[in-house]
């Protein structure tokens, strides 16, 4: 299945790539990322994500990640 997820997060070094590696590690592909400016401090993240397994996990991992200031599935 594929979902699509926006994500709100902090312009620190590495942020991006925690949310990537974290994205991988908990079985997800990464089909697309796309990652805009959001004013001074933030980015807007669209995660385009696959797999079999239920997408609320990792709703709920990517919440825990410090840089991460909101989650939305979109679809």
């Amino acid at each position: 299945m594929t979902d699509l997820l926006t994500i709100h997060l902090s312009r620190a070094e590495g942020a991006l790539v925690r949310l990537l590696g974290l994205t991988e590690r908990r079985g997800f592909s990464t089909l697309s990322v796309t990652a805009v400016p959001a004013g001074r401090d933030l980015f807007l993240v669209h995660l385009t994500v696959q797999a079999d397994r239920p997408l609320g996990n990792l709703v709920h991992q990517i919440n825990k990640l410090y840089d991460v200031q909101q989650v939305e599935k979109t679809r």
